[in-house]
């Protein structure tokens, strides 16, 4: 039996720990996250805890939530702890189905400041991990911020391991388009090879997708707004974006006759429109800076752009272009099956 499985049925017992309940713990978790993550919420982050208290107060949503909790990918289920009536620990457990295989998410890992250095966070992620396992899941994932080594010593001592870093640019829409340099200007500054930035033709599109395996891969892609097929061309990708609601523009750029590179705009509810950069592995970083600012100069700056990458790959390129980092994420795994 491993030192997990002797944490968890050691902990089983705790009396402050319960199953998340969505009827009446809304209210309480949103306010609990935001006191403890104030510093660091960003506008999706205030907009859904927004949504939280908004559905707090809706009947018809808190008799769908109860019935649909482990069968939605959607933040409905988990385990919080409470002490006299007050909630000061949560975890939300976000399931997911991918390839047929059972996947959860852990989120919204939150301790009031009052309670820390408990054991409360390791509590909730034994139960979390028991959850997991009781369902089958063939893994469980986390994210954390880079800085917060706290957290990522914890998750490692569970048994967690680093699967990806990966971080988020951003261009907000005050700097988006306006007085950005001119993508061929840039080239011939750096006295680059002549690039020409086309919109993408039907026969870019199984480089682009290779090289989208590359940058985005399946195993931590599932998390990701990143549909593969709505930026596929053809009937089914059509099909899936008039459905969807989902509107994409794309651009190539290209060396003579040698596709370099390939970036996809896409809609999305969030605060900003996603870019998804698949690009050679050869490629120089001054024809990706080209290729952020061609779309920069194509695209309304009504709407701020963020792009989801690698750690540590072609951070000056898009430095260059005008992004700023938002985040850098370490995205962690367990399987809980192989804890036995």
């Amino acid at each position: 039996m491993s030192t997990i499985t002797k944490s968890l049925s050691s902990n089983l017992s705790v009396e402050h720990l319960r199953p998340f309940d969505v009827n009446r713990d809304l209210t309480q978790v949103a306010d609990l996250v935001e006191q403890c993550f104030v510093d660091s919420l960003d506008q999706d982050g205030q907009r859904y805890l927004q949504q939280m208290r908004s559905a707090a107060r809706n009947p018809a949503y808190l008799r769908w939530a109860n019935m649909v909790a482990e069968k939605t990918a959607m933040p409905l289920s988990g385990y919080v702890w409470e002490e006299a009536g007050r909630i000061v620990g949560n975890l939300t457990l976000i399931p997911h189905l991918f390839r047929g295989r059972r996947l959860y998410l852990i989120a919204n890992v939150a301790v009031h400041p009052d309670f820390r250095r408990r054991g409360i966070g390791v509590n909730m992620t034994h139960r979390a991990l028991q959850h997991a396992r009781q369902r089958g899941a063939d893994a469980v994932w986390l994210h954390v911020r880079e800085e917060n080594q706290a957290a990522i010593n914890l998750y490692r001592s569970l048994g967690f391991i680093e699967k990806d870093r990966r971080t988020t640019w951003q261009l907000e829409r005050q700097n988006h388009a306006r007085g950005s340099p001119d993508a061929q200007s840039l080239l011939r500054a750096k006295n680059a090879a002549p690039v020409r930035f086309v919109p993408r033709r039907v026969a870019d599109w199984p480089p682009q997708r290779s090289w989208i395996r590359q940058a985005y891969p399946q195993e931590i892609g599932w998390h990701l707004s990143l549909r593969k097929l709505a930026l596929q061309p053809g009937f089914w990708g059509f099909l899936y974006r008039t459905l969807n609601g989902v509107w994409v523009r794309h651009w190539s750029a290209f060396q003579g006759r040698r596709l370099l590179g390939v970036l996809s705009w896409q809609t999305s509810h969030s605060y900003a429109d996603y870019l998804w950069l698949a690009a050679s592995p050869q490629v120089e970083e001054g024809v990706i800076t080209a290729l952020l600012l061609h779309a920069r100069q194509q695209l309304s700056a009504r709407r701020p752009l963020a792009l989801d990458y690698p750690a540590g790959r072609l951070e000056s390129a898009i430095q260059s272009a005008g992004f700023q980092p938002h985040q850098m994420l370490i995205w962690m795994v367990i399987h809980p099956r192989d804890q036995v």
